[in-house]
């Protein structure tokens, strides 16, 4: 093996492991995930409390977010559970406009106190920030949108479902990979739940609740005497779904050459870890490409990721405005 292919394979499976505690967020259980959020009318009063305190303060704009964010990770390897991990986290973030500058703060202190306390704060600092500021922050006329909320259009919510059966699924998928010639998988789901409610003093209250989900695997089969490995990731895509997600309709799946299948609104990953293992083996044995002159057809995902690469950050404010030193 290369010490290049080695160090790649190492690094991903150790963010795997990691991501969890690099994500910010306190650990809780799976049951508390199912406790109710801070109901709407009192969300309104405590973005309320951020707008009149900055709008005393002498701010010409200002608005409040209150976030609170749910995930759940279910990580296993062949036929074993590596993790699972259960995180909230919770607060209010404030952003004012004072003498024509901006100015934020935030606190996980959700309470009246809390909030005027982190709003004067914002205002100190756009205060401060505004001795330094050459020309005063003019914003877009926005339309006010009044009070309106918007969910994602789930059918099974992911934190209704037992984590018994999340884990058998990863299992029964890991263990497809296994019979059909695959040396080692990994396999993990990724929740997520965001409950966020914005306030301005445009005149804006909107209540989001959104959901996504992501399942994943990586399967590698070994050639032990040329000393070779391959390996094929899951056709999956992160979505705005529910846990419907995980069904595998057999309609929303979409035939390609040679059998292989990809997936549209419903995902089989069972289905997918066994095709895997058989391509990672196909992989070992293969051909090398020929060089020349080629028509590439991109799998939607690879293509996705080729247009955010290539044209999405680019087109980034802050890059086209030279604001952030681009290190790519």
């Amino acid at each position: 093996m290369k010490r290049r292919d080695f160090v790649q394979y190492a690094g991903m499976g150790a963010g795997a492991i990691m991501m969890p505690s690099l994500l910010m967020g306190n650990n809780i259980s799976a049951e508390a995930l199912l406790e109710p959020g801070m109901d709407i009318v009192l969300k309104k009063k405590m973005a309320d409390v951020a707008l009149n305190t900055a709008k005393s303060m002498g701010a010409t704009y200002a608005d409040a977010r209150i976030g609170r964010y749910l995930n759940q990770y279910v990580f296993t390897r062949e036929d074993k559970v590596q993790n699972v991990v259960n995180t909230e986290s919770f607060g209010v973030g404030i952003r004012v406009i004072a003498n024509g500058t901006w100015g934020f703060s935030s606190t996980n202190d959700v309470t009246e106190d809390g909030i005027k306390k982190a709003t004067q704060h914002a205002i100190a600092i756009a205060k401060a920030n505004s001795k330094i500021q050459k020309e005063p922050v003019v914003l877009a006329s926005v339309q006010s949108h009044g009070e309106v909320s918007w969910k994602t259009p789930i059918k099974k919510d992911f934190k209704e479902v037992p984590i018994s059966e999340k884990v058998d699924l990863l299992l029964s998928a890991n263990a497809a990979a296994m019979e059909n010639g695959a040396n080692f998988v990994n396999s993990a789901l990724f929740m997520v739940n965001e409950q966020k409610y914005f306030a301005s003093t445009d005149g804006s209250y909107i209540d989001q609740d959104v959901h996504r989900i992501w399942p994943t695997f990586n399967v590698t089969a070994i050639d032990r005497s040329a000393g070779k490995f391959k390996s094929r990731q899951a056709l999956s895509a992160p979505m705005g779904m529910g846990y419907e997600y995980m069904d595998g309709i057999e309609s929303e799946k979409l035939s390609g050459p040679e059998g292989i299948k990809l997936y549209n609104k419903s995902y089989d990953i069972v289905e997918d870890a066994a095709m895997a293992a058989k391509q990672a083996k196909q992989k070992l044995t293969a051909k090398s490409v020929e060089a020349g002159k080629y028509d590439l057809v991109l799998e939607p995902n690879h293509l996705g990721l080729t247009i955010h690469e290539s044209v999405g950050h680019p087109l980034e404010l802050d890059r086209v405005l030279c604001y952030e030193a681009n290190y790519a």
